[in-house]
């Protein structure tokens, strides 16, 4: 993979079930670049084998290759959602593909499907055991910029600190801002304060329709603060 923090956290573990859809896109990355097939199964008894052709994070979806096989194609098409798997560097990946239909890329058919919110990796030679997906925990923030305070959202955080969050659009954040004594909280822990470094900012519409400003940032703090907060999105199972 092209995280080694992913790799040394799943040695050790044996399995994390990832949330983080930035961890989720470069582990996507590395599946890509080394051209690994991917499969998956399909009624009657259908195996739809295929490769990653491209992958889009900001648009949030994924194009892959046709199978040689057209019952396999023709199911696949028709499914609601498709369950991939492979190995991959010493693990074996698992994560859906909803929403399958064709498309055309570099005037090439493929198959597009929406990204994962969420991949399970398991370390090969160890059994698989059936696990349920832990909630979701709400992770806020409250951000503080001179006088002003405000509450954001915090929707993702990868093992290098690298964070996203949500924020009502109309704050007036830039890149290159530096946030001091932001307060990220969550059920399972105490506030944690955090400094914010906004990378990037971006106005984008929400499922619900509402507008929001996504923003990237850099979150910086003692080793251990950063941990608790990667454990809701990067969840060993044990």
């Amino acid at each position: 993979m092209s995280s080694p923090d992913i790799t040394a956290r799943l040695s050790t573990s044996g399995q994390l079930l990832v949330r983080s859809g930035i961890e989720i896109g470069r582990i996507l990355d590395a599946i890509l670049e080394d051209h690994v097939t991917l499969t998956a199964s399909l009624p009657p008894q259908l195996m739809f084998l295929s490769q990653l052709v491209y992958v889009e994070p900001v648009k949030g979806y994924m194009l892959l290759s046709y199978s040689y096989h057209k019952a396999a194609n023709a199911a696949a098409l028709t499914a609601p959602k498709l369950t991939f798997r492979c190995n991959h560097r010493g693990a074996q990946f698992a994560f859906p593909g909803t929403t399958p239909h064709a498309v055309l890329h570099t005037g090439k058919p493929c198959i597009q499907c929406e990204l994962p919110t969420i991949m399970l990796a398991i370390q090969q030679r160890r059994a698989v055991n059936r696990v349920a997906v832990p909630a979701q925990a709400p992770v806020n923030c409250e951000v503080r910029m001179g006088p002003l305070t405000f509450d954001a959202k915090v929707v993702d955080i990868s093992h290098d600190g690298i964070g996203t969050l949500l924020s009502d659009p109309t704050i007036p954040l830039c890149a290159g801002t530096r946030l001091e004594r932001a307060r990220i909280r969550h059920p399972q822990h105490e506030p944690i304060e955090v400094e914010l470094e906004v990378r990037h900012v971006t106005r984008v519409k929400l499922a619900n329709g509402e507008r929001a400003s996504r923003i990237g940032c850099k979150i910086l703090s003692s080793a251990e603060n950063l941990e608790e907060l990667i454990r809701l999105f990067i969840i060993d199972l044990q």
